[in-house]
C-alpha cells in the first residue's frame, strides 16, 4: 500500500479537477476501506486510490419530502442509530443489525456495501424492495444522473459505473406506515457472517389478503433483483398452506444459486423457499 497513489478530495469539484490527471488510470474508490483491507494483497500495483472519507458532500441522512436521502459515506452504525431511519425504514435497521461487528460498522459505509455489488450484500435486498435509486457523479463532465438499482447491477460484484464515477446519494421513497416488512438472512453462524441466503419483503395486506408485495432474495442469483413472478402470483391471494407451497415452486424457478465455499446450490434453494414460507406465515398471516 505504501507504493500506491492515494488521493483524498474534499469536494466533488476537487475530485473533478483531480480526475483530469488520473482518468487514464485504474481508479479504485473507497470510503471505510474495510473490504479493501481484506483483499489488499490482490490490488493492482498501478491502481490509483481515491478515498472519499473527507468528502463531506457524501455524508449525512436527510428526510426530504416523501423521500429519505442517505449519503453513501454514512457508516452502518450512523444509519443504525439514526432516528429518521429507525422511524421510517425498519427493514434497513433489521438488515444492518445482522452485519459485521460494532467496530466494523463504525467504519463500513452503505456506499461501500452497494459499490461492491455483491449478491450477498445485506443492505441491497432491503433497498431493492424499498424502490431506492442512486445519484451518480461523473467526474469527466462534473454532472449527476439518477439510476435505478436495476440499471446499476450487471453481474456478480459488477456494476455499470464508468471508471471514476461514484455514488453521491441513495434516494429512498418513504414507505406507507401500513406496509409490513420482513428481513431474514441465514449464514454459517449468528454473528459476523456472510449470507448464504436472505430475503427482504414489503407487503400491504387487508383482512389476510395481499394487496401488494415486493420480494428480493440475496446470494441466490448473479445480482439482487425483484422476484416479479412470485410477487404477481401472491397479489390478491389469501395466505394458506397451499398458496405458500405454490409460491415456493414459483420462487424456485426465479432464483439461480450456485455452489461455492459457503454453501451448495441445493441448500440455498431450500433456504430461500423456507425463508419465503417464514415470511408469509409470520408477517402476512399473523401480522406480527
Amino acid at each position: 500500500m505504501n507504493k500506491k497513489k492515494i488521493f483524498s478530495p474534499k469536494t466533488l469539484t476537487e475530485y473533478h479537477e483531480l480526475y483530469s490527471k488520473i482518468e487514464n488510470s485504474k481508479i479504485i474508490i473507497f470510503a471505510g476501506g474495510t473490504d479493501l483491507m481484506v483483499g489488499k494483497e490482490e490490488l493492482p500495483e498501478d491502481a490509483v486510490f481515491v478515498s472519499l472519507s473527507e468528502l463531506e458532500e457524501l455524508k449525512g441522512i436527510e428526510k426530504k419530502g416523501d423521500t429519505i436521502i442517505i449519503g453513501p459515506s454514512s457508516t452502518l452504525n450512523e444509519i443504525l442509530h439514526s432516528p429518521v431511519i429507525q422511524e421510517e425504514l425498519l427493514i434497513l435497521i433489521q438488515a444492518i443489525r445482522t452485519m459485521a461487528s460494532e467496530q466494523v460498522r463504525n467504519r463500513a459505509t452503505i456506499g461501500g456495501n452497494i459499490g461492491n455489488a455483491s449478491p450477498a450484500g445485506d443492505t441491497i435486498t432491503p433497498l431493492v424492495v424499498l424502490g431506492a435509486s442512486l445519484t451518480i457523479f461523473s467526474p469527466r463532465t462534473a454532472t449527476e444522473r439518477n439510476i435505478s438499482f436495476s440499471e446499476y447491477f450487471c453481474g456478480p460484484c459488477a456494476n455499470t459505473l464508468d471508471n471514476g464515477e461514484l455514488i453521491t446519494k441513495i434516494i429512498i421513497p418513504i414507505p406507507l406506515k401500513k406496509m409490513k416488512c420482513y428481513f431474514r438472512k441465514v449464514g454459517q453462524r449468528n454473528a459476523m457472517t456472510i449470507t448464504k441466503a436472505s430475503l427482504s419483503c414489503f407487503a400491504e395486506i387487508d383482512n389476510d389478503e395481499i394487496l401488494d408485495i415486493r420480494l428480493a432474495a440475496g446470494s441466490v442469483s448473479p445480482t439482487v433483483r425483484r422476484l416479479i413472478k412470485t410477487e404477481e402470483f401472491l397479489k390478491h391471494k389469501t395466505i394458506s398452506e397451499r398458496t405458500v407451497e405454490e409460491a415456493k415452486r414459483i420462487l424456485e424457478k426465479e432464483i439461480s444459486p450456485i455452489t461455492d465455499i459457503r454453501s451448495t446450490k441445493a441448500f440455498r434453494e431450500l433456504l430461500t423457499k423456507n425463508l419465503l414460507g417464514d415470511c408469509l406465515r409470520s408477517i402476512l398471516l399473523y401480522e406480527q
